[in-house]
């Protein structure tokens, strides 16, 4: 075969054709894959920092002893109830009443019990939601939200009621001195 004044043999031919497959795809690698890379490059390190960030809190939560909850007795319900209207007033709510209903055994064989307790309040949407988004961050016992009813308070229609029931949840040991 004859192109021009080159001459091709079947041997120049094959080493052609594998050039030109061997430029495409390292056009195609350079081109499409080569940004690819450093992009997920970057990412990776990215991560990993972020990894590296997350295991530094998770030291500091488990040195602070915070991360851990430690359920309350019988004995310390009214603390328990104490900081959590401490904690409403500090979130800005007006608690109307708060009545403390009978323990009960949450299953058979369970190790523990709830307390459930009916809470009206008055409050903006704002400060309802900041209270209910931060009962997690009571120490004296662990809180659950088991229903909740909010309607608009009549005499101010900036303001909600609400009527909820909360479960604290108590250890079923009996105190230990």
């Amino acid at each position: 075969m004859k192109i021009g004044k080159i001459e091709l043999t079947q041997e120049k031919l094959t080493i052609v054709v594998i050039a030109i497959i061997v430029v495409t795809a390292l056009g195609a690698y350079l081109i499409f894959f080569a940004p690819l890379i450093s992009k997920v490059k970057a990412k990776y390190l990215g991560c990993r920092s972020i990894e590296s960030d997350v295991l530094e809190c998770r030291n500091i939560i488990k040195s602070s002893g915070k991360g851990e909850r430690i359920l309350i007795t019988e004995q310390e319900v009214s603390h328990a109830i104490d900081e959590l209207t401490r904690h409403g007033k500090i979130k800005e709510v007006n608690f109307i009443s708060m009545k403390p209903k009978k323990i009960e055994k949450k299953e058979a064989g369970s190790q523990y019990k709830v307390l459930p307790i009916e809470i009206k309040l008055n409050s903006t949407c704002e400060e309802l939601g900041v209270f209910l988004g931060s009962l997690d961050d009571l120490e004296k016992g662990l809180v659950k939200i088991k229903s909740f009813d909010i309607s608009a308070d009549q005499e101010d229609s900036s303001k909600l009621m609400t009527d909820l029931i909360v479960e604290i949840y108590l250890s079923g040991r009996k105190h230990e001195e």
